[in-house]
Formats: C-alpha cells, sequence, structure tokens
C-alpha cells in the first residue's frame, strides 16, 4: 500500500513538472510570436512604409499625361506660318455611367450631336469612348458644370497653318501621336516637340477625381519655335508667277526656288502640281529635293568649269562645230540647224551648242567630268537635311562609256534634283565658295531666347574660274538661249535646260515631252540672288522661253523687295520672248 502511495505521488509530481514545461514553452512561444509581430510593425512602420504608401497609392491615383505645346513657325518676318492652339478631349468611362439616356440628352445640345448617337456611345461598355476630339477648351467650361459621371476632359492641342495653301509642301504634317510625319515638321520635330509631363491624381472608387490630391507633377517642357529663312510675301510671288507659267504650258508640275548667294538662305520654295481638271495646287512632297529628272544644258557648267580649271579652254579658245557627232552609235545634234562654224567656249554655251561642248568634254576627260559633277554637289546630299531628299543619280565615270561619253556633258544619262542645280550655280556666282542651303534662320526657346542656326560653307571652285565663268553665263542671257531672262536694269547670267522625258521604266524617251529648266543670279558681276524655275511636260520644250520669263518676273520682284541696287551694265530686255528656244 505504503508502495503505491508513494508511485502515486510521484506520478503526480512528474506531470506537474511536464504542465509547468509545457507553460514555459508556451510562453516562450507567444513571447517568439510577440517579437516577431513587434519587428514586423517596425519593419512596416519605418522601413517599408514608402514601398507600402506607393502601393495604396496605385490602388488610388492615375498618372495623368501633361502633353508639351508644340513650338510655332514663323516665316523671317515673324509671319507666322503653323502653331498648336490648346484643345480638349471629352472623354466617357461607361462604366460608371448608370444613365446613358439623361447624360445624352445634357450632352447632346453642347457637342453638336444627336441623343440617340451618344446613348449607343455612352452604352458600349468598354472604359474609354471618346466624345469630342481637339474641341474648342470652352466646351469643357460648359460641360464641367453638369457634374456628368464618368465624363472627363483630356487637354490636348490642334496644329494650324493660317496659310496651308502657300505652304503646304514645306511644312509637311504631324501624325495621330502628334509626331511630324513629312517636310518641316518631321526634319525638326526634336526641336518643336519639347517633352510632355505628368501628375499622380488620386482617384475616389466612383472615378472622381480627390480634392488637394494632385502629387509628383513633372511640368511639361514647351517645344521650341522655329523662325525660316522663308519670305512670305517672295512665296506668294513666286506661287503666282510659277502658276500662270504652268497654265500657259499646261506643265504637270513645276518648282521655283529662290536662294541668297552669300548665305545659302532659301527664300522662297514653291512645289505645285496639275490636277487631272489643270487645277493648279500644292504638290503632295518638297519636289525640289525629292524628285529627280534628266535636267539637259543646265549641267554644261561641270564641264565648262572644270575645262577652264585644268587650263583646255579660256572664254576665247575657238572650236570648229559642226552641226552633229556621232558617238557610239548614237547621234548627237544641237538644237537649231547650223553649217560647220567656229564657235569660241563663250559663244558655245551662249547657244548651248550640244556638239561643241561634247567636244570640250572630251578634251577634258570622263574622270576630270566626274570629279567637276561631285565637286559641284551632283550625286550627293545638299546638306539640307529633307526627309526623304534625293541624292540624285549621277553614275561613276568609270561607267561612261560608249554615247555615255555624249550624253553625260549636256545632261543626259544621269538625274538630279532642282535644288541640286541651284546650288551649283549658286556656288559660282559666290566666287566658287558653296553655302549650304538652309531653311531654318533660328529657333527660339520657350523663355523666348533666340539661337541662330550654324551655317557651312566649302570651296567648290577657285574664285579665278568662278570669276571667269560669271561673262560666260552672261552671255547666255545677253545673247544666247535666255533672253527672256533679262531683267530691267540689271545684269543677269545664268542658263538653260531642255530634256525628253525618260520613258517609263528608264529606256528610251518620250516624244514630245520635255522638261524645261532655267537657273540664274542677279545681278551678274555682284551677285546677291539665285533661283532656279523647272516645269515638268511643258508644252514649250524650252527653258529660255518657258522657265526664263518666270524667272525674270520673280527676280525683279526680289530685287525691288530687298532694295538691291544695278551693279555694272544691265542685260538688254528683249522684244519679245515668244520665239527664244535654247537646249
Amino acid at each position: 500500500m505504503a508502495g503505491h502511495a508513494a508511485s502515486s505521488v510521484g506520478g503526480r509530481k512528474r506531470s506537474a513538472s511536464r504542465q509547468r514545461h509545457r507553460l514555459r514553452l508556451l510562453w516562450l512561444a507567444s513571447a517568439v510570436a510577440l517579437v516577431a509581430v513587434v519587428a514586423r510593425l517596425t519593419m512596416v512602420q519605418f522601413f517599408d512604409s514608402s514601398r507600402y504608401a506607393a502601393y495604396a497609392a496605385g490602388e488610388t491615383a492615375q498618372k495623368v499625361v501633361l502633353p508639351a505645346t508644340r513650338g510655332a513657325i514663323y516665316d523671317r518676318n515673324g509671319n507666322l506660318l503653323a502653331a498648336s492652339v490648346p484643345t480638349v478631349d471629352v472623354v466617357a468611362d461607361d462604366f460608371q455611367i448608370s444613365h446613358p439616356t439623361t447624360e445624352a440628352r445634357a450632352l447632346a445640345p453642347l457637342l453638336g450631336q444627336s441623343v440617340s448617337t451618344l446613348i449607343a456611345d455612352l452604352s458600349e461598355h468598354n472604359g474609354y469612348v471618346v466624345l469630342a476630339r481637339e474641341a474648342a477648351p470652352s466646351l469643357e467650361t460648359k460641360i464641367a458644370p453638369l457634374g456628368l459621371a464618368g465624363i472627363s476632359f483630356l487637354p490636348d492641342t490642334q496644329r494650324t497653318a493660317p496659310d496651308a495653301s502657300l505652304f503646304e509642301p514645306l511644312l509637311g504634317f504631324l501624325g495621330a501621336n502628334g509626331a511630324g510625319v513629312s517636310g518641316l515638321e518631321e526634319e525638326e520635330n526634336a526641336t518643336l516637340s519639347g517633352k510632355a509631363g505628368s501628375e499622380l491624381v488620386g482617384i475616389a472608387p466612383g472615378g472622381v477625381a480627390l480634392p488637394s490630391s494632385t502629387s509628383h507633377v513633372v511640368p511639361p517642357r514647351q517645344g521650341e519655335s522655329v523662325v525660316l529663312t522663308i519670305d512670305e510675301p517672295l512665296q506668294v510671288e513666286v506661287t503666282k508667277d510659277l502658276t500662270a507659267e504652268m497654265k500657259l504650258q499646261h506643265a504637270r508640275s513645276g518648282v521655283a526656288v529662290i536662294e541668297s548667294v552669300k548665305t545659302g538662305a532659301i527664300l522662297a520654295m514653291v512645289d505645285l502640281v496639275a490636277t487631272p481638271k489643270g487645277v493648279i495646287e500644292p504638290a503632295s512632297q518638297n519636289l525640289a529635293v525629292t524628285s529627280v529628272y534628266e535636267p539637259g544644258s543646265v549641267m554644261k557648267i561641270a564641264t565648262f568649269s572644270y575645262a577652264l580649271k585644268d587650263g583646255i579652254i579660256t572664254p576665247s579658245t575657238p572650236f570648229i562645230v559642226p552641226m552633229t557627232k556621232t558617238i557610239g552609235g548614237y547621234v548627237f545634234a544641237d538644237a537649231e540647224y547650223h553649217p560647220t562654224e567656229t564657235l569660241t567656249a563663250s559663244q558655245i554655251l551662249a547657244q548651248s551648242s550640244n556638239v561643241g561642248t561634247i567636244h570640250i568634254a572630251s578634251l577634258l576627260g570622263m574622270t576630270r567630268l566626274g570629279h567637276a559633277l561631285a565637286d559641284l554637289g551632283f550625286g550627293k546630299p545638299t546638306g539640307l537635311n529633307w526627309p526623304g531628299e534625293s541624292y540624285g543619280i549621277v553614275g561613276p565615270s568609270s561607267s561612261w562609256v560608249g554615247s555615255d561619253t555624249g550624253s553625260v556633258p549636256i545632261g543626259l544619262g544621269e538625274a538630279v534634283t532642282p535644288l541640286q542645280i541651284l546650288d551649283a550655280y549658286s556656288s559660282v556666282a559666290n566666287g566658287g565658295v558653296r553655302e549650304t542651303p538652309h531653311l531654318v534662320q533660328a529657333t527660339i526657346s520657350g523663355s523666348g531666347v533666340e539661337h541662330a542656326t550654324a551655317t557651312s560653307s566649302r570651296r567648290v571652285l577657285p574664285a579665278a574660274i568662278a570669276h571667269e565663268l560669271i561673262p560666260m553665263l552672261e552671255g547666255v542671257v545677253q545673247d544666247g538661249t535666255a533672253v527672256c531672262a533679262a531683267v530691267p536694269g540689271y545684269a543677269v547670267a545664268g542658263k538653260t535646260g531642255t530634256a525628253q522625258q525618260v520613258a517609263t521604266g528608264g529606256t528610251g524617251y518620250v516624244p514630245g515631252d520635255f522638261n524645261a529648266t532655267f537657273v540664274g543670279f542677279v545681278p551678274a558681276q555682284a551677285p546677291q540672288l539665285s533661283g532656279i524655275v523647272w516645269l515638268n511636260h511643258s508644252a514649250d520644250p524650252y527653258g529660255g522661253s518657258a522657265s526664263a520669263p518666270v524667272f525674270a518676273k520673280v527676280m525683279e520682284y526680289a530685287l525691288r523687295r530687298y532694295d538691291i541696287a544695278p551693279h555694272g551694265a544691265p542685260t538688254p530686255s528683249p522684244l519679245t520672248c515668244s520665239a527664244t528656244s535654247g537646249a
């Protein structure tokens, strides 16, 4: 009995000991858990608070883009050519709209839409419906006070061009995303576009902005404005004169560019096309830079400039010139019949003799002619950095064989842009120095500070050679193929070009279908302005009678406008231009 009692007492002691042990373990586990909870709370409160605050903000905040105002475009006189005006997009979140019919009736008279159309739009259930795009900001002030659920307003801008018909090929267009996709809008997009900003706005579950909840505002950076070298009044005059001649010649398209000889600044650049009904309108692109054609005799400047440079000719060097010359099985002929005659180099250029020019080119050699074309800028970018600019098609001199040795010197078998031709003649006018052509004169920052655009130049001919060429080019206008380019009271220098249209596929020519070109500069002995006029598919094939008259009219206006005084003996004005011809 006594043993059993002792055993029972021992058992109870062990049981009590185990209970105390379990209790200590429970308290220890509770203490550990409490420490862990406190540690976690401390971590959340002091170390991870910003992360969890961001999570919370992400559930209630919405990032709103603040669009940057696109810079404006001005002409050289400060006339506005393109600008962005503030607009607003009216947007509906149809998931938040419980009464589409009620809201549609309230919005219909303000949006100018039918109630039935708006009911359908407000019932689409896609969460985002644009009810009005690029509307006047005043529309928001009319709709907002109505307090309509699910209706919001997004700031936007609209690009406007007061004189779009004059400058469309130059200015270009914006894409759906507001970035430039053509013309100057594309070329200067980085300058004009600026940088969008943003802000975080608190949004309640019902989609309503929370008062005083805007935070993290990144203001937009306004785009810079661009000042062009273009002179709007001159652009108007050139457009008028080119339009009139295109109608007279039934031309399919026409280009005219006026440039400052000393700076390379483009003062007017006009690109026109004729519709099938004969209506003259702006081209869809800048043809002066993007379109290439076989120009004809204006390319003779390469042969004559390097023949003078290499000492092969002087202006008075005589040559025996027959009517025709056969090269590689192809007969080359002068534009007008004449017996075999003796002509000086100056007379060959003035009368645009193909046979005489080919003979001088044979003395020069094709390798040197290739260097002349390259140095004058043919087959190369002009430096205008225009989107889609063509470099032209001028093959290497090593590939000129057979009839090529006759066609290339007179501007056949090669394709160039009007601006390349103009820049070559501007280089001669500028004493052999080529100024890079440019359309942007300066930029204006958002704070109104103007920064002039850097320009560049390079010598392409010795000054002495350019000075020898100028009187020879004067002879073209005095008594050669371009008497219609004469400007009353001024000495004019230049060159005509006539070429048949290349047939589709690039093989052969289209009978009776021509390009007519004149390029020149004034005053001849102290050049200030240069210009080119190109008529595509002209009824009159001759640059001297189709294109030269436009040059004369435009330059007469420009010389008066810029108050440029005559210099040297003026070129005699012709009694009539109707019979003028010349290759």
